[in-house]
């Protein structure tokens, strides 16, 4: 059963990529994504990018600083 799940989700995942494909005409197009992007996705891409950056090298920092504990509570 497991298996049969990993392999519809990868065909599904290979289906999207295949279909995206269709649409990226250069390199540039697909760095700013075609320039038709809605407000609320850039917002949450950028969060998600400032997140991501601040999680990955501020936890070290923080952890020499506060130690295990100061790692476990929120990021923010």
């Amino acid at each position: 059963m497991l298996v049969w799940f990993v392999v519809l989700y990868l065909l599904f995942s290979v289906g999207i990529g295949v279909y995206a494909s269709t649409r990226v005409h250069s390199s540039k197009d697909f760095v700013v994504a075609g320039r038709n992007l809605p407000l609320p996705i850039v917002t949450a891409t950028v969060f998600a990018t400032w997140f991501g950056a601040e999680t990955v090298l501020g936890i070290s920092a923080t952890f020499v600083k506060e130690g295990l504990g100061g790692v476990v509570a929120d990021p923010f």
